[in-house]
């Protein structure tokens, strides 16, 4: 079925609901995984972003078209304050829906979605939009078979094995080009940490920390152990949730963005528990 701008798939029965949301480029087949762990106890709802493999575009300011699309699928299902889960960008929606719907939710698991993308959170605004803009505008200027090859190699720092690095470029390639563009330029320029007071729902941060370190972790990180590095993981992820008075992060060792991919038992497992001790 359609809600608003999402192309939106149902899954099961049962109370909490939950909602999940795919990130950038990304459709409902990211989340695949996720229906038989939940289906049996929940009513899962698989949602694809407008402009996302293969639904149409839309027009405006695309986060907040998803982030109203979401509060009318809660109505037209009449559900009782779902759990909403996403990853990447679907996790700063997630994140952002927290803060803005606080009372529409019991639950938010943002699985490597950030309140600010790390490359961009040491800039002031008007350093990140000038940025921004410039990465943008290459981006949908780019013809499709180069920007279709940067994603692939953008895909392969976020995905463990190359057969599954094959799989989720070949599936993000039916995305649309200009509305890929627009939604990474919206969510560069995005800061909530001003407003992650307001987060006040349990929330859930999942924190990847891939086998082999990457190259923005620094040298020291080249040699340490696998345990020093969650624990540096968790403290940096921490400090992006200034005043958010009820994170938790977790972190999710051998696996990069994609954890769902990487290592679906080990993140639902952390879903599963998560969701157990929430409040009804």
């Amino acid at each position: 079925m359609t809600v608003g701008t999402m192309r939106v798939e149902k899954y099961g029965s049962g109370s909490p609901a939950m909602i999940f949301v795919p990130g950038l480029s990304s459709g409902s087949w990211v989340w695949d995984g996720a229906v038989a762990p939940y289906a049996a106890k929940h009513t899962v709802y698989i949602v694809t972003l407008a402009g996302f493999d293969g639904v149409p575009p839309a027009t405006g300011n695309l986060i907040d078209g998803a982030e109203s699309s979401l509060v009318q699928l809660i109505a037209t299902e009449k559900l009782n304050r779902p759990i909403v889960v996403g990853h990447s960008l679907g996790g700063f929606l997630a994140l952002k829906f927290g803060i803005d719907h606080a009372a529409l939710v019991r639950g938010i698991v943002a699985v490597d979605g950030l309140p600010i993308l790390p490359p961009f959170s040491q800039m002031t605004p008007d350093q990140r939009n000038t940025t921004v803009d410039m990465m943008t505008a290459q981006m949908k200027a780019a013809p499709s078979a180069q920007f279709l090859a940067q994603q692939k190699a953008t895909i392969a720092t976020m995905v463990t094995s190359p057969a599954d690095v094959d799989r989720v470029a070949s599936l993000s390639a039916k995305s649309d080009q200009g509305a890929t563009a627009e939604y990474f330029g919206e969510l560069s320029k995005s800061d909530l940490r001003p407003d992650l007071a307001k987060l006040t729902v349990p929330t859930l941060e999942i924190a990847p920390v891939p086998t082999v370190p990457l190259p923005y972790e620094g040298p020291q990180a080249q040699t340490a152990s696998m345990a020093d590095r969650e624990t540096g993981y968790k403290a940096f992820y921490t400090s992006l949730f200034p005043e958010a008075p009820n994170v938790t992060v977790v972190t999710v060792p051998n696996s990069k963005h994609f954890v769902m991919i990487d290592q679906p038992k080990a993140l639902f497992d952390a879903i599963t528990t998560f969701v157990a001790a929430l409040p009804a």
